[in-house]
């Protein structure tokens, strides 16, 4: 059997370590001369191990401070339309959720365009906090018609809103229009998020359709940056 490459078999290492948890998010990784002599290699061995290690995710560099390890980001395929429960679940993540406020109140005239209502029209406002394996991923405000889902609120909302719509009120998602662009978390969403303020955030908005092509649900979520990133596949 061939040996791996000497680079492959660097890699491999401190990808192990990362993995297991013997080298956390933030641990500076050796210098390049401290590898040369742990692994007897060159120091374009390490090198091509370190870019390696860069681009799978495991590790990032600082121009003049060397590299620091980080946390693999998940990933959500924009091209499948999946609740949050969902996504974690088939990435191997265990889900979970805090309610932070659930209130039923008018919207405001842009919500109620985006729902096709009227303004004096009651939604149900809900806001949670979405974790991944218990590390907070994302803050979501979730608006959604009073009228047609009449006693929501008496559900577990910490559970997939999506499947309490399908089995309690036959409501199924078929389509989303969604934008994302990035800003800086304020405050008060960086503490929920253990997050710096300021730190780059993505803002993301949805408006979710019925098969029957009206909108059941709108949605505004600020999602952490350094953990979590879309891919999208583009065929011809």
């Amino acid at each position: 059997m061939k040996a791996l490459p000497r680079y492959q078999q660097v890699m491999n290492y401190y990808q192990s370590l990362i993995e297991s948890g013997q080298l956390i998010e933030g641990d500076k990784m050796p210098t390049e001369e401290e590898m040369c002599k742990l692994f007897n290699v060159s120091r374009i061995t390490v090198r091509r191990a370190l870019d390696g290690l860069t681009q799978e995710g495991y590790i990032y560099k600082l121009q003049g401070k060397g590299s620091y390890v980080t946390v693999k980001k998940t990933d959500m395929q924009l091209n499948r339309l999946q609740g949050f429960s969902e996504e974690m679940k088939s990435l191997g993540l265990e889900p979970s959720t805090i309610l932070l406020s659930l209130e039923i109140k008018e919207p405001t005239e842009s919500v109620a365009a985006e729902l096709m209502i009227e303004s004096n029209q009651k939604v149900y406002c809900i806001e949670r906090l979405r974790c991944a394996d218990g590390i907070p991923i994302a803050i979501e405000h979730v608006h959604i018609a009073f009228f047609r889902f009449p006693g929501l609120d008496r559900y577990d909302l910490t559970k997939s809103l999506y499947e309490i719509l399908k089995y309690n009120y036959g409501c199924e998602k078929k389509k989303a229009v969604q934008c994302i662009k990035a800003c800086s978390a304020p405050n008060d969403v960086a503490n929920l998020l253990k997050i710096k303020p300021g730190k780059a955030v993505l803002q993301i908005t949805r408006t979710t359709f019925e098969q029957d092509g009206i909108p059941f649900e709108y949605v505004k979520s600020i999602y952490r940056g350094d953990k979590y990133q879309f891919n999208v596949t583009i065929n011809q």
